[in-house]
C-alpha cells in the first residue's frame, strides 16, 4: 500500500526539477580554446641530424595531421639536388623521396620553412629543417647575425639570408642559394652544418618566392667580402615523448631520441631544437637593407584629370622632364608645371588647351620615354551631381596654417588654392589685428605652380589678427573669382613649443664631406635637417608637443639626400646613426641631448 503523502512528495520534487531544467538556459557546448599551437615533431626515419644516410625515404611523424602549404615557395636543400625530392602527406607523417645520388661525406639540409602546417588552424613550424649526413659526421660549422632597415636600424622579420659558394656578380639574380635562412622577429638569423669554405652573403626580402633577386620591388643586403663560417655549438633536436592531439592513451607515440644521443634540457619541450651559447668570439654579421632605386624609367599614363589639367604619371621619381609635340609646334609656356609631393606624377595646368588633342614626346634625364595622345577635355561627369555648363565656378580659398584658431607666429600666413592663381587685389585684401585696427599688408604668389598667396607681413606672437578678401579679390587662371571671405585667428607664442639642443660629437671620419642632421616624427617622417661638416651644438625649435627621433645620414657624395645601394656596382646605402631613443618634445621646454659616437 502507497502513502499517498509519501508519492505525493516524490511527484512535488520530481515538478520542482524538471521546472528549474526548463528554466535553465541552454547553452551550446562550446568547442574549447583555439589552437595556436604549430605541430611537434614525434619522431623520424631517419632522426633528424643523423650520420650515414644513404638516400632512402625520409618519413616524420608528428602529433597531429598535417599538411603542405606552399611547398614549392618555400623548400630548398642545401647543397642544391639536381631534382628536389618528392613530399607527400600519409597520416600524420610527412614522406619525403630523395631521387638524386648523393654526394659523399656531405651534410644536407632539407628546409621546409613553414610549409608543414597544421589541418585545423594552420599554424606552421618556423623554420623547420631535417638535416642529415651521407658521412660518419655533420658538417659543424656555421654563421651568425642580424638584418636592420638601412634607414631606421629596425630588426627585418622573414629576410632570407642566403650563402652562395659559386661566387659572381649577379648570382643572387640567376642561382638559388647553397644555405640558407631566414630572420626572427629580432631580426637575427643562424645558418648551421655549414662546410668549410668562402660564402657571398646576401640578403632578400622575396616577393615572389624564388629565391632570385629578379624584381625591382624586392628589397636587398650584402656584404662587401666573402664570409668564413665558425664553430659555434653543437646543434641538438629534442624529440622526447609527445601524446599526440586526439590519440588515446593506447595510441601514444614512443619516445625516440635524436641521432647524436644528446640529452636536452629539463625546461625544453618535446621537438624544440637547442643551440649550444656560442663563443665569446664567435664573429656575428650585420646586414642593411634597402631597396634599389628603380632606374628603368617609363610613362605610365597620360590623362585629363579636370578641365585645364593633364596628369602625367611615371613609374618612378622623374629628374628633369621635357616636353614637346611632335606634331606642331607648341606655343611656349602654355602649360604651369606641379609635380606630386615624390615626383613620380606631373601635372600641366593650362588655361587654355593649345588643341583638342595634344600629341606629346616626353623625356627624363633627356631619354625620350613615350610618344602619347591625349585628349584635352575629360569625359562630362554625367548624373544628378555633375556640375551645370552655365555653372560658374568659385574659388575656394583656404588658410591650410591655422588649426584651432591659431596660427605658427613665425610662419608666413599663407592662403592656398585648388588651381594656379592669375592674379589678387591688393586693396580688396583687408588685414586688421585685434579685429578692429587696419594694418597694411603686402602679398605675394608663391609655390611651384602659383597656388599660394602669402602674407610677407611677421606676426606679432599673442596677438589676433583678422582677414578679410572682399569678393573679386583672387582670380585664378580659369577666371574663377571668390566670394567674401574672413580668416580670425590668433598668433601663437613660444610657449606653445618645446625646442631641443643637441650637443653632437661627430665620429672622427675623414671620408666624409658632410653629414645631414635630421629631425624625425614618430612616424620616421622628416621634420626638419641641417646639412652639417663639424662637432657641435645644434638647435631644433617651434616643436609641437610629441614623440621625435634624430638621424645622422652620413652624406658620402655631398648631395645633401640619404641614398640607397646599388648590388652590381657594389654600392652600399649611406651609412646613417640612429640615435638611441625617442625624445620628446614638451611645450615651453627645452631637452638638451648629448650624443657622440665612433663609426659604426
Amino acid at each position: 500500500m502507497i502513502h499517498f503523502s509519501k508519492a505525493f512528495a516524490h511527484i512535488s520534487s520530481l515538478m520542482v526539477i524538471l521546472l528549474w531544467a526548463g528554466c535553465a538556459n541552454v547553452v551550446a557546448p562550446t568547442g574549447g580554446p583555439i589552437d595556436e599551437d604549430p605541430p611537434v615533431v614525434v619522431r623520424s626515419t631517419p632522426p633528424n641530424y643523423s650520420t650515414h644516410y644513404k638516400g632512402q625515404d625520409v618519413r616524420i611523424w608528428f602529433d597531429e595531421f598535417v599538411e603542405l602549404k606552399n611547398l614549392r615557395q618555400n623548400f630548398l636543400v642545401s647543397p642544391p639536388l639536381e631534382n628536389d625530392p618528392e613530399v607527400r602527406i600519409r597520416g600524420r607523417s610527412i614522406i619525403m623521396e630523395v631521387e638524386d645520388t648523393l654526394a659523399k661525406n656531405t651534410t644536407y639540409s632539407f628546409f621546409f620553412g613553414e610549409s608543414i602546417v597544421d589541418i585545423t588552424e594552420g599554424n606552421a613550424i618556423p623554420n623547420f629543417q631535417f638535416v642529415v649526413s651521407t658521412g660518419s659526421y655533420l658538417d659543424s660549422l656555421s654563421v651568425r647575425g642580424k638584418v636592420l632597415n638601412s634607414l631606421t636600424h629596425k630588426p627585418e622579420e622573414g629576410i632570407f639570408v642566403m650563402l652562395y659558394d659559386d661566387v659572381f656578380d649577379s648570382v643572387p639574380m640567376l642561382k638559388r642559394p647553397v644555405y640558407l635562412s631566414k630572420t626572427n622577429k629580432e631580426g637575427e638569423f643562424m645558418i648551421t652544418n655549414m662546410r668549410q669554405g668562402e660564402y657571398l652573403m646576401f640578403a632578400l626580402k622575396d616577393m615572389n618566392a624564388n629565391y632570385l633577386y629578379d624584381t625591382s620591388d624586392e628589397k636587398i643586403a650584402f656584404l662587401d667580402s666573402l664570409i668564413t663560417p665558425e664553430f659555434a655549438g653543437h646543434i641538438q633536436q629534442h624529440v622526447g615523448q609527445v601524446e599526440p592531439k586526439g590519440e588515446t592513451e593506447g595510441e601514444k607515440t614512443g619516445v625516440e631520441t635524436n641521432g647524436n644521443g644528446l640529452v636536452a634540457p629539463n625546461d625544453t619541450l618535446p621537438g624544440d631544437t637547442i643551440l649550444a651559447p656560442p663563443a665569446p668570439d664567435v664573429k656575428t654579421y650585420t646586414l642593411f637593407l634597402f631597396q634599389e632605386k628603380d632606374t628603368v624609367q617609363r610613362l605610365l599614363s597620360a590623362v585629363p584629370e579636370r578641365k585645364g589639367k593633364i596628369n602625367l604619371a611615371f613609374r618612378s621619381p622623374v629628374d628633369s622632364v621635357t616636353i614637346r609635340s611632335y606634331t606642331d609646334p607648341l606655343p611656349e609656356n602654355w602649360y604651369i608645371r606641379e609635380y606630386s609631393k615624390n615626383r613620380d606624377t606631373l601635372g600641366l595646368w593650362f588655361a587654355q588647351a593649345p588643341s583638342d588633342t595634344l600629341y606629346l614626346e616626353v623625356s627624363d634625364r633627356g631619354v625620350v620615354l613615350d610618344s602619347v595622345v591625349v585628349s584635352t577635355t575629360p569625359r562630362p561627369a554625367r548624373g544628378r551631381g555633375a556640375p551645370r555648363e552655365e555653372d560658374t565656378p568659385t574659388l575656394s580659398i583656404t588658410a591650410p596654417g591655422i588649426s584651432a584658431r591659431k596660427h605658427p607666429f613665425f610662419k608666413n600666413f599663407t592662403l592656398r588654392s585648388p588651381t594656379p592663381l592669375e592674379s589678387f587685389e591688393a586693396d580688396s585684401l583687408s588685414l586688421f589685428v585685434n579685429d578692429s585696427v587696419p594694418v597694411a599688408a603686402d602679398f605675394r604668389f608663391s609655390g611651384q605652380a602659383r597656388r599660394n598667396l602669402e602674407m610677407l607681413n611677421e606676426l606679432e606672437p599673442d596677438t589676433a589678427y583678422r582677414l578679410v578678401a572682399m569678393p573679386g579679390a583672387i582670380t585664378d587662371i580659369f577666371g574663377a573669382v571668390n566670394d567674401t571671405l574672413t580668416w580670425s585667428f590668433k598668433a601663437t607664442t613660444s610657449a606653445d613649443y618645446g625646442s631641443f639642443l643637441v650637443n653632437l660629437t661627430l665620429p672622427p671620419d675623414d671620408d666624409v664631406p658632410q653629414y645631414i642632421l635630421q629631425l624625425l616624427d614618430d612616424k620616421w617622417d622628416v621634420k626638419e635637417y641641417k646639412i652639417i661638416d663639424d662637432s657641435g651644438t645644434y638647435r631644433f625649435d617651434y616643436l609641437a608637443a610629441g614623440n621625435y627621433r634624430l638621424r645622422l645620414v652620413y652624406d658620402t657624395n655631398a648631395n645633401g639626400k640619404w641614398d640607397t645601394g646599388n648590388y652590381l656596382k657594389g654600392i652600399q646605402p649611406e651609412r646613417v646613426s640612429v640615435y638611441h631613443e625617442q625624445v620628446q618634445a614638451r611645450l615651453n621646454w627645452e631637452v638638451e641631448l648629448i650624443w657622440g659616437f665612433l663609426p659604426e
